[in-house]
């Protein structure tokens, strides 16, 4: 019977590694198939791929300037390369902020420098980091390596929110088309 148990036990992690093969198999198949659907990004690809981030994260109240945040850096890169290769944007005009939890104040000056070397911003356009006071209930397994949410916002960009709003809008409309 000790032998049959075995047996089977061998037949099912056999089974078992065979299926996780064919699923990573699988997944690396269909992430290169759609890498191969997106190809080369045009500049109007990148307009709109860049307004339609706009329009889920960015800043679109009255009042408000340009401005996005996210905990994602290749969100945050796009965004920025979106701002200087459809709008002109120069990375001096670029205003940032680091919004993180209290637990990680020990971090601050650490969380700071990751997203200026991510971003090539200098320290001296961040402003004060912003230190979020509630108990987080979500943990990080390595909190090392969490480095909270980042803002970018573009100085003197109101009227620059207001054209981008606008294409936003066009966006909106070709939904009821």
């Amino acid at each position: 019977m000790a032998i049959q148990e075995s047996n089977s036990i061998r037949a099912l992690r056999r089974a078992s590694a065979e299926k996780r093969l064919a699923r990573i198999s699988k997944e690396a198949r269909l992430r290169a198939e759609g890498m191969k659907e997106v190809g080369r990004l045009s500049r109007r690809d990148y307009f709109i791929a860049g307004l339609a981030l706009y329009w889920g994260e960015g800043y679109k109240s009255l009042g408000q300037e340009v401005g996005f945040t996210n905990s994602d850096p290749a969100m945050i890169l796009f965004f920025m390369r979106w701002l200087s290769k459809c709008y002109g944007i120069t990375q001096d005009r670029l205003i940032l902020r680091v919004s993180i939890n209290i637990l990680h104040i020990n971090r601050v000056k650490e969380v700071e420098r990751y997203w200026s070397r991510l971003t090539g911003v200098p320290l001296s356009q961040f402003t004060k980091i912003s230190l979020i006071k509630s108990i987080s209930k979500k943990r990080y397994a390595n909190e090392s390596v969490h480095y909270g949410t980042l803002r970018v916002k573009v100085r003197r960009g109101t009227d620059l929110r207001r054209k981008i709003l606008g294409s936003v809008e066009r966006c909106k409309q070709s939904a009821t088309l």
